[in-house]
């Protein structure tokens, strides 16, 4: 987590087993949620090998990264930069 200005940057990695299943392009998949500064998530972004990418979440693994942020305590390790 890092904090920037008014917004936090949750920057979250995948383990993923079955490396088949990637869409043609995306290597290294992981993701950046940002949040506001009441703690409101406003979007979460897909990134390949660190960085945004073309490809973009389904509504379905939005949800699932979402459910993922709501069992995390993101109140610790937030660096500010």
């Amino acid at each position: 987590m890092v904090q920037v200005g008014p917004w936090t940057n949750v920057y979250i990695s995948f383990e993923i087993n079955n490396v088949e299943i990637f869409p043609e392009g995306l290597s290294e998949p992981s993701a950046l949620a940002v949040y506001n500064e009441e703690g409101e998530l406003q979007e979460i972004i897909a990134h390949d090998e660190g960085i945004d990418c073309e490809y973009k979440f389904t509504d379905k693994e939005k949800e699932q990264i979402t459910n993922y942020l709501l069992e995390v305590d993101l109140k610790h390790g937030i660096e500010k930069e």
